[in-house]
């Protein structure tokens, strides 16, 4: 039991960490429905670990979403359409697992927690980025106007948040080996797929005629230079702010000063931010709002009505 439950481990560690929708692999995996809940004539029914084409895994999955928008036809509306509409654009959000009612609680369970060092860690990331601009430009261009108390509880703010995000890499490393070698392995990792896909998207932007689309797998090429550009951003962040603490009063007249250069670093990196934020969120916001103008014009309501009831 001890050896089946370690292959089973492995096995579902390795459909997690591919980028493929992953809803009906589990679905296989779990045990069906238990024999005291079965109906007695369940050899009539769907089989325990079919696809119900309930919808449940489209409804959920952010890339139809995205590509397809809402789906209706019910025909599509399963596990198989799922993994069509999805292909290797899958973003490991395991959404569909979690929504389908066919994959068992344990599976459910396991799946949650898969994730859950690299969820946190990007957590963390985003609130000492965020805090690190807040604290930074308020206290660079509003110390002044603040009290003494006030201006010296953000700079220490600042300068320990910043200690804290320094040791983020660590602390991935430390709870979460496996998927921190994984994280970088594929952030290096470049080919010939990456450099057809700025050759689609320059497409797509540039020729109304294109078929090409911007596609948002994981680890796409601008993914990978997010990462990079943190990866290389944050050490002149730290070297360029400890220039400015422990030389700030020792600076000379002339213009080039450690506290510039840490001011141009993190005007580069507030302005990648929000184009990260941008793309992952606030674009997504005003296709949702594009796609219910449309539907109200056509009409005339804001309820999505394109489903026959």
């Amino acid at each position: 039991m001890a050896d089946d439950s370690k292959l089973n481990a492995i096995q579902t560690n390795y459909l997690l960490d591919d980028a493929w929708s992953p809803v009906a692999r589990f679905r296989l995996l779990s045990r069906g429905i238990n024999n005291n809940t079965r109906l007695e004539n369940y050899s009539q029914v769907t089989g325990d670990r079919a696809c119900l084409a309930c919808g449940n895994c489209v409804d959920a999955c952010p890339v139809v979403k995205e590509n397809v928008g809402l789906v209706f036809d019910q025909n599509q509306r399963t596990s198989m359409a799922l993994e069509n509409h999805v292909q290797d654009e899958c973003r490991r959000c395991y959404r569909c697992v979690n929504s389908c009612p066919q994959v068992g609680k344990e599976l459910k369970e396991y799946v949650s927690g898969f994730r859950r060092v690299e969820k946190i860690v990007h957590m963390l990331a985003a609130f000492t980025i965020i805090s690190l601009a807040a604290t930074g430009v308020t206290h660079s261009h509003y110390a002044d106007a603040l009290g003494g108390f006030e201006a010296n509880l953000l700079k220490y703010a600042h300068r320990t948040i910043g200690v804290i995000s320094i040791l983020l890499p660590v602390l991935y490393y430390k709870l979460d080996i496996k998927h921190f070698r994984r994280t970088v392995k594929k952030v290096f990792s470049w080919g010939e797929s990456d450099t057809q896909w700025f050759r689609n998207s320059l497409s797509h932007i540039f020729s109304a005629k294109s078929d090409k689309k911007i596609v948002r797998y994981e680890f796409n090429p601008v993914q990978k230079i997010w990462y990079l550009f943190i990866m290389s951003l944050f050490p002149l962040l730290y070297l360029s702010g400890l220039g400015t603490m422990f030389m700030g009063k020792a600076e000379s007249a002339g213009l080039i000063t450690p506290k510039l250069f840490h001011m141009v670093f993190a005007l580069s990196f507030d302005l990648m931010l929000f184009i990260h934020v941008y793309i992952k969120f606030i674009r997504e916001w005003f296709k949702t709002s594009f796609r219910m103008f449309r539907n109200y014009q056509e009409t005339g309501s804001f309820v999505f009505t394109r489903g026959k009831l």
